[in-house]
Order: structure tokens, then sequence, then C-alpha cells
């Protein structure tokens, strides 16, 4: 097996999911509300994502980003809100806070690629904002003790995008569990593949009621999502513009299997990450991040910090692409990466004062690891990313 023949594209494991796929076609019912006097595919996805991260309540959207403003929109953020946000993250985020018609303030970020709590102290002084939209950006978590006890200490409402976390936990309590609600993806390139869709998860039944309006539940439809805390919904009914962002039972059914896996898939991909951390750390120019106890990570993608000139690191990623090792990079002139905030052109950035994001990101390199990867494909790609550093390394 050459380099070449590694498919990076995310995969599905058709043993796992072919079953639960197969049944929820022999339904003849796609839309979640056909479902009259049995629980959808969508249903059961909600129960099971509220047992594997211990919520109250869930919610299954058309996708995670959908996920994210509607939890925005169920605590009242609106034309005159402004959101923080980590300054790293999917471009997506920001625009969820546009959507609402807010402002989205941005915070610096650290080594570590995760929040300057510092920053987010003078942050929440200088710009009055009353939310943090906290984005565990490819997984990375950080102090959640303390990013509760500021959030506590100065009213602050603090929702999670988790939507590379699922799984992720800081001693022991699921990410995305911390805040008031907290957003799962299961876009194809997460840990669970339902190719779109995303979860909300709350203990507060105001925001999940709310959020199910708001997501399609029209009429009596919103009988058929719980029974708990059903006196809250009926004060809810037709009282909220509708935005129709509803799951489908297929991307249910696809989903479903996974989460019941979950565990299994984290324990090989952190397996075939912590198999390539070692291979590239034999190289001292590449240094990965430290790993906090308190974190049971989930590392279906690699962040390296790499000390090369600015020259070679250009070479060693177009090198590394032609040999079909499809890494990114956030340096360099003229990246037009999404997670880069200089590239969203919908912000006024003269409004954000980031003296360290751009500097702390600028040498790291970026690498997505399916979950379908076994160590010989690690191993492969390993000797290979060495024989290209290498050569460049040593000026060849």
């Amino acid at each position: 097996m050459s380099i070449s023949n590694i498919s990076w594209e995310a995969q599905l494991d058709l043993n796992i999911i072919n079953s639960s796929v197969q049944e929820a076609l022999k339904t003849k019912k796609l839309f979640r509300y056909q479902f009259k006097d049995s629980s959808s595919f969508v249903n059961t996805l909600e129960k099971a994502i509220c047992e594997y991260v211990g919520s109250e309540f869930a919610l299954g959207v058309s996708s995670a980003t959908n996920a994210i403003f509607l939890a925005l929109k169920a605590l009242g953020v609106n034309s005159s809100s402004k959101v923080l946000i980590p300054a790293f993250t999917f471009t997506a985020v920001p625009s969820s806070v546009i959507q609402c018609g807010a402002e989205p303030i941005l915070v610096d970020i650290t080594e570590s690629y995760v929040i300057d709590l510092d920053d987010l102290r003078q942050k929440i002084l200088s710009s009055k904002a009353r939310f943090l939209l906290l984005s565990h950006m490819r997984g990375h978590l950080c102090d959640m003790d303390e990013v509760v006890k500021i959030c506590k200490e100065h009213s602050i409402v603090l929702i999670e995008d988790a939507a590379h976390a699922l799984g992720v936990t800081w001693n022991g309590k699921q990410a995305g569990t911390f805040g008031v609600a907290g957003v799962y993806s299961l876009q194809s390139y997460k840990i669970i593949n339902a190719g779109e869709g995303g979860l909300l998860v709350t203990n507060d039944p105001n925001v999940f009621w709310k959020s199910v309006f708001m997501s399609g539940s029209y009429e009596n439809n919103y009988k058929l999502h719980s029974s708990k805390s059903i006196e809250i919904a009926h004060q809810y009914k037709n009282l909220l513009p509708v935005f129709n962002v509803r799951m489908n039972n297929i991307t249910a059914a696809l989903a479903i299997p996974q989460i019941k896996n979950i565990e299994l898939t984290i324990a090989r991909i952190n397996k075939t990450y912590n198999q390539l951390k070692q291979l590239l750390s034999k190289r001292k120019e590449i240094q990965f991040p430290e790993e906090s106890l308190s974190i049971r990570p989930v590392r279906d993608s690699a962040q390296m910090r790499i000390k090369l000139e600015e020259i070679d690191r250009e070479v060693l990623k177009s090198k590394l692409n032609d040999s079909n090792i499809p890494i990114s990079y956030f340096g360099g002139q003229n990246n037009t990466n999404a997670r880069l905030y200089q590239n969203w052109a919908f912000l006024k950035k003269t409004n954000h004062i980031l003296p360290n994001t751009k500097a702390n990101l600028s040498e790291v390199f970026d690498l997505r690891l399916p979950s379908h990867f076994q160590i010989r494909d690690i191993n492969l790609i390993g000797k290979s990313f060495l024989q290209i550093f290498d050569e460049i390394a040593k000026g060849v």
C-alpha cells in the first residue's frame, strides 16, 4: 500500500448504520412528525444523546449552525445584543450571531488554541456583552471550571459550540453541558457522520421548548417531542417565528448506531492520533499541544506547531498536499481558510483587538484524521510526512 491509496474522505461504516437506515426506509416516513403513534427516529436520537451526555432535553435540527442560532434566539439574543466568541473558530459561529442580528465580539486565544480567559474578562467589561458563545474548536477545551466561574461572576449566559467536541470531557463532565445550552455537529467530518445535522442539548425547559417551536414545530406537533415540562410548552404555542430547520428521520437513523458505538470510535481515533503524535514528535521542530489531565480528548484531527521559516512552511504544505497528505495551514499569505478571523469579511475588523490570535496560529498546521484510519495508515502517513519534512529542513 502506498500513500496515494489512502482515502482522507469521511466514510460510513455500513456494517454499523445499514440496519438502522433500512429500518427507517421501511417505514416510508422521512418527516419526523409523521410518527403520531410511535417514536420517530429523530426522537430516538434525541433520547440517545441525552443519555450519552447527561442532559434533560435534546433537539435534532438540520445543522449545528442552526442549533446555535436557535439557542441564541431562545436565550434572547437580538439586534441589541453582543455575543463574545473565541477568535479561533469556524466562520459559521460568528455567522449564527449575525443571523440573530447581534454583534460578535472576538476574544483572543492562547497557544493552546483555546479562549484567553484574561482577555475574556477584559472584553466582558469593555463590551458589556451578556452572552458567551464558547467554541471548543477542534475539540480543545479551556479551563471549564474557570470559565463557568467567570460567567457566574459577571452574569454571562454561556452557550457551548461543541460541534468538534462530542465525547470530550472535563473532569468527567461532557463538553456542551456546562452552559445553559450546548450544540453538537453531525456533519461528515465530525465524530458522528450523518452528512449534515445538529443537536441542541439543554437542561432548561424554556430553552428547549422555544427551540422546538422555532425549529419548525407547528400546530400540535410539539406534543410529539417530549412530555417533560409540557405545561411550559403550551405557553409558547403560536408565539414564536418558525425557521423550519428540522432534522429528518434518515439523518437520525444514520446517527443513532454511531452514538451507540461512540466510545469505541473515540478509543480508535485517539489511538491513531497518539501514534501520529509519537511519530512526528521525533522531530523537535514539530510540536503538539500538551494535554491537560482534566481532559479526556477526542482527537479526530491533529494540530501541530512546526518551527520552520515561513517560506519553508509554505513549501512543506505544498509538498505534503502533492503527496496525498491534505494538511492545511493557518499562516502564510493569501490564506483563505474559513477558520481565520481575518477572512470573515462580514465583520468589521477594526472593532476587534486581537494581539495574539494571529501569532498563535501562524506556525500551526491542521490535519483531519478520519475515523476509519488504522495504525498502518498512520505509520505510512508518518513515514511520508517525515521524509518530506527532512528534505525541507535540510534544504534538499
